[in-house]
């Protein structure tokens, strides 16, 4: 009997043991899931750094009068394009595979994905420095590692560690490219259509009514540079709140039967979702 007793308490522990872990990882793919569905909005940023060299080559030859079909310049342009989405697909593939783990499913990260390689010597022009190659690297050989591994939800704490540092580099790298870099391009062409309009506005040749179609265009035309300015304010408060989520789940990656460590994780959860909505709003 006491046998029994002894093989029904082991039985009941197991079990508990196990809904419990299971209730655990839920928050944790409500986390991861929430994450990957906010880091997606980077696909519908409906800008780049080359539309933005297109688009002031065009004006160029606007204000010049110039009807010559000359090539804009822009490969540079298409070089922090190109790095912008490989370090994008690094970052969103982690986040798949964090929520494939989570789920306990098994991991299907394309490893043609990552396929397209940061080198330094290919992005000279653009700072990359070796510490965002070796975190794409990093980021590269755990989802390979996890693909070919075929990685189960028992691997979670190994991947999330391992994780945690190159995310971090990278997603502060993709805010600082986009918040910062190409941001900073678009205050620049304000400045640039500011003086334009005001020169138009003091040209004694032009009509009363002219001057006030011009300054309508003008506050038209840097309403819609502020709407992608504040798209990209927006995927910038995203990037750093799933940072800082990830940050909280490797801290805590021992103490997940915690009631304050979920509700921390549901909190992360619910304030993507919100940021998702903002920048729905914006975006549309």
């Amino acid at each position: 009997m006491n046998r029994l007793f002894f093989k029904n308490i082991l039985l009941l522990f197991f079990l508990v043991t196990t809904l419990t872990g299971c209730v655990n990882l839920k928050y944790v793919s409500d986390f991861s899931s929430s994450s990957l569905k906010s880091i997606r909005n980077f696909e519908e940023i409906g800008y780049s750094f080359t539309m933005n060299c297109l688009e002031n080559c065009q004006e160029e030859k606007v204000n010049n009068l110039s009807f010559i079909a000359l090539e804009c310049d822009c490969q540079a342009n298409k070089s922090a394009d190109s790095v912008t989405l490989i370090i994008y697909n690094a970052v969103k593939g982690y986040l798949d595979g964090l929520s494939n783990l989570s789920n306990n499913s098994l991991t299907n990260y394309k490893v043609n994905v990552v396929a397209k390689s940061l080198n330094q010597q290919d992005y000279k022009s653009l700072n990359i420095e070796k510490t965002h190659v070796d975190a794409w690297l990093n980021i590269s050989n755990i989802l390979f590692k996890a693909f070919t591994n075929k990685y189960r939800r028992s691997k979670i704490k190994e991947y999330v560690n391992a994780g945690n540092e190159p995310l971090k580099v990278l997603t502060g790298f993709l805010d600082f490219n986009l918040s910062e870099n190409l941001s900073g391009k678009l205050n620049v062409q304000k400045q640039r259509l500011k003086d334009y309009y005001f020169d138009l506005t003091n040209d004694t040749t032009l009509s009363t009514f002219e001057k006030r179609n011009a300054a309508a265009d003008y506050y038209n035309r840097i309403n819609k540079i502020e709407d992608k300015q504040k798209e990209l304010t927006t995927y910038s408060k995203i990037l750093k709140k799933v940072a800082g989520g990830h940050q909280k789940l490797t801290d805590n990656l021992q103490r997940l039967n915690k009631d304050e460590v979920m509700e921390q994780l549901i909190q992360y959860s619910s304030d993507i979702q919100d940021l998702i909505t903002e920048y729905n709003k914006i975006a549309k």
